[in-house]
């Protein structure tokens, strides 16, 4: 989803390559690994998407080795500055936040995805679980009363939570809800409209809010506005498959 090409991003993305190459166990990774990780993090400090997922770069201790890397990001340009890190310490996960973007999505509820439960009759639901939405107010309020690097979820966090969490925070308009910490097949031999996130077909049929016309409109009114100011665009790609099972 996307292409992208501007100058301001260009100078970005060199600029992390050059901090990403200073700290050792960055610089071991692929050189393909840490282009696009840059990209990914450039995306969150120049406000096109709300948060990235770190999953092209896997150092060992991830909340040592961002915190150094945005601290000296922070110093060199004033983008990062609004940039923060969220870390899932029991599943060594790490979120790149973009804070103002984040605080919109709390407080502007069209900005939620659609949430989908992954039962039998794959339910839709149009706002977030509680728990989820606890999660996103007390990072919220952490966030407004400290001014930290680095914050920490909740420890104990289930799929449950986790998995819907992680699609509001990088701007999906489909989230899957599993139904338990145990559930592990999903998905299975169900056809699925795949972006970089998927939906199920037969939703997509009968549900006009996740039919394809409308979540590319949905995608192309959240990310236009957000590329015209680095002056990028945006191209939607989809196409349908069905899989055994899905990982999340």
């Amino acid at each position: 989803m996307g292409e992208y090409k501007s100058n301001l991003l260009q100078t970005l993305v060199h600029l992390v390559m050059e901090e990403v190459g200073k700290i050792p166990i960055l610089h071991r990774t692929a050189r393909t690994k840490q282009y696009q990780f840059s990209i990914d993090t450039c995306l969150i400090a120049c406000g096109v998407r709300c948060a990235y997922l770190v999953d092209a770069v896997a150092p060992p201790d991830p909340v040592y080795t961002f915190s150094a890397l945005l601290g000296s990001l922070r110093y060199k340009s004033a983008l990062f500055c609004d940039v923060v890190l969220w870390s899932d310490l029991t599943h060594m996960q790490t979120f790149f936040v973009n804070t103002k973007l984040f605080d919109e999505k709390v407080i502007d509820s069209s900005m939620n995805p659609f949430f989908v439960r992954l039962d039998d009759d794959l339910t839709e639901f149009a706002s977030p679980p509680d728990e989820v939405k606890e999660v996103l107010l007390g990072m919220r309020a952490a966030m407004a009363s400290q001014g930290a690097l680095s914050f920490f979820l909740p420890d104990n966090l289930t799929q449950v939570v986790l998995v819907p969490l992680a699609a509001v925070l990088i701007d999906y308009p489909v989230a899957y809800m599993p139904v338990s910490p145990s559930q592990t097949a999903f998905l299975g031999a169900e056809p699925l409209d795949v972006y970089e996130f998927s939906c199920p077909r037969k939703l997509a049929d009968t549900c006009p809010r996740l039919s394809h016309t409308h979540l590319v409109q949905r995608l192309e009114d959240i990310f236009t506005p957000r590329l015209d100011k680095i002056g990028a665009g945006i191209i939607v790609r989809h196409h349908t498959e069905t899989l055994d099972r899905v990982a999340l």
